[in-house]
């Protein structure tokens, strides 16, 4: 299953999610600004389930799509959650009365991530590259596999730490640091997940 289908829809949520988030961190009201958080992630993981799941549930002779492929959807929506969360700093930090003074610092550094993995998108459409070979593809997957365990270290470090309660104006960041993070976390997961099922019907 490609993104194309539900790309309006995904798009769609996505903006209102970002919205509710801006108008609720514009008004300090921090449940609501975490729940359009959350809304963000869901969309993303489910969006990821929904691509990813049709491949899990073939059986072992049926053709699906290439590693290559496979590994193409799934980084479509990695992009979009850190270009998700980029224009979230922005607009809280850079539109908002909520201060926090490295906002548009980790806004940037979010952008820039999000525009490595557009870059790196437009190498593996192309199956002749050498980001697209096998060898390629699997270190990739590595590298996805390591971006889980560290984010989940991270993770949790976040929420044992307390700063989800905190007073400070960075309150915002670190709920799009948990939403943010859990959503790449769980995409890695896919990946991997995804790519060991397909390296094992082309074993059989």
């Amino acid at each position: 299953m490609t993104l194309r289908p539900s790309l309006p829809w995904l798009l769609f949520t996505l903006t209102a999610a970002l919205i509710a988030m801006y108008l609720a961190a514009s008004a300090v009201l921090k449940v609501e600004a975490a729940i359009a958080a959350a809304v963000f992630a869901l969309v993303i993981i489910v969006s990821a389930i929904r691509t990813n799941a049709p491949v899990w549930r073939q059986p072992p002779a049926a053709t699906g799509p290439t590693p290559r492929e496979a590994l193409f959807r799934t980084i479509q929506l990695m992009m979009l959650s850190y270009l998700w969360c980029a224009i979230a700093f922005y607009a809280i930090y850079l539109g908002t009365h909520t201060r926090w003074q490295h906002g548009w610092e980790y806004g940037t550094a979010i952008l820039l991530i999000s525009g490595a993995y557009g870059y790196y998108l437009r190498r593996l459409r192309d199956p002749a590259d050498n980001l697209s070979s096998p060898p390629a593809i699997d270190r990739m997957v590595r590298f996805t596999a390591y971006l889980a365990l560290l984010i989940g270290a991270g993770l949790i470090w976040l929420i044992g730490s307390g700063k989800l309660a905190t007073v400070k104006g960075d309150w915002a960041a670190n709920q799009l640091f948990l939403a943010g993070g859990f959503a790449v976390m769980c995409l890695s997961a896919i990946i991997v997940k995804t790519n060991s099922v397909l390296a094992e019907r082309h074993a059989n």
